[in-house]
């Protein structure tokens, strides 16, 4: 994927909202678990309408299941690495390094803090997306581009990888011998984790909201899909689900904002996703998520059936 903001190496996390900024107290993690419940229903009931329409009545239930979760983690991931880009330029949080490399583990780590047997197995499987990316870069042949503001997507891969090590050791071992992170490497991923996590919970302490303080207004927006008949049904897949909902409200709830700003989803004519300070507004165009949702199709549908039928032989 290329644009000239937005270069992020595809990855599947499903359902991390509730976690989006910092520690939570045992009410919040009830409120968390709530809303995170609610937002599955309606990506499942989105994929039962999806059962009807031509584009998928050729995809297996499960495949449609699929491709549905792994399009809305993706872009729910994307916006918490936007956020990650909001928080810094709004609060004036101090980057010592990359700003795409604070972005990410801004991310990281406040996904990982979402616990339960279903949400590891889609981070475990997110971690797989960024080499799912790579991958498809070097089949379709395109350069690496090393003057680029991000890291290299195998980079990013294993920085990921080594987050979920360090965070749960025997947890996510096998998903670290899959993926061949080195035994050594794995050791000192611990430390890794514990750095980026206590320097974001620190950075972002000072600007929690306090019960008595007012919300600042985050407004939520779908733009159509044009003429574009798969960007259309991406549009109204997304206001069904209500994928920047939960964000918004999550934002509100946590931090004292200096002013107010807007969540938007809207078809931007090239692939991208980005916070623009000067606006106060972060995009994400339906036609990042129509990348992912090929990217699934070719490298996640795809190889799985060609190793089954290669096994069977």
């Amino acid at each position: 994927m290329k644009s000239s903001h937005f270069r992020w190496p595809y990855v599947a996390l499903l359902l991390p909202v509730a976690f989006m900024f910092a520690a939570q107290p045992a009410f919040a993690q009830q409120t968390a678990a709530s809303e995170a419940e609610q937002l599955k229903a309606r990506i499942d009931a989105a994929v039962q309408k999806l059962g009807d329409n031509p584009r998928f009545k050729k995809l297996s239930p499960k495949d449609r299941q699929g491709l549905v979760e792994f399009v809305a983690g993706n872009m729910l991931f994307v916006l918490l690495h936007e956020m990650g880009h909001a928080a810094v330029a709004e609060m004036g949080i101090i980057v010592l390094g990359k700003d795409e490399d604070a972005a990410d583990s801004f991310a990281a780590t406040r996904l990982i803090r979402l616990e339960g047997n279903f949400s590891d197995q889609v981070v475990a499987d997110s971690a797989k997306g960024w080499f799912m990316s790579d991958r498809r870069d070097k089949a379709e042949g395109d350069s690496v581009p090393y003057y680029d503001a991000h890291g290299l997507d195998l980079q990013r891969a294993y920085q990921f990888v080594c987050y979920l090590v360090g965070s749960d050791e025997n947890k996510f071992k096998s998903l670290a011998d899959e993926t061949k992170l080195p035994p050594d490497r794995q050791q000192s991923c611990k430390g890794d984790y514990s750095k980026a996590l206590n320097s974001w919970d620190a950075a972002l302490k000072p600007h929690r909201r306090a019960p008595d303080q007012p919300k600042i207004n985050i407004d939520v927006s779908y733009g159509d899909g044009g003429k574009d008949k798969q960007l259309e049904l991406i549009a109204n897949v997304s206001r069904e689900i209500r994928l920047l909902e939960p964000v918004a409200q999550l934002a509100a709830d946590a931090f004292v904002w200096p002013t107010p700003f807007a969540l938007e989803m809207q078809s931007c004519g090239f692939i991208n996703a980005a916070w623009v300070a000067s606006t106060h507004k972060l995009t994400l165009c339906y036609e990042l998520a129509a990348d992912f949702a090929d990217l699934y199709r070719e490298y996640g549908i795809a190889p799985a059936k060609s190793s089954k039928k290669r096994k069977s032989k």
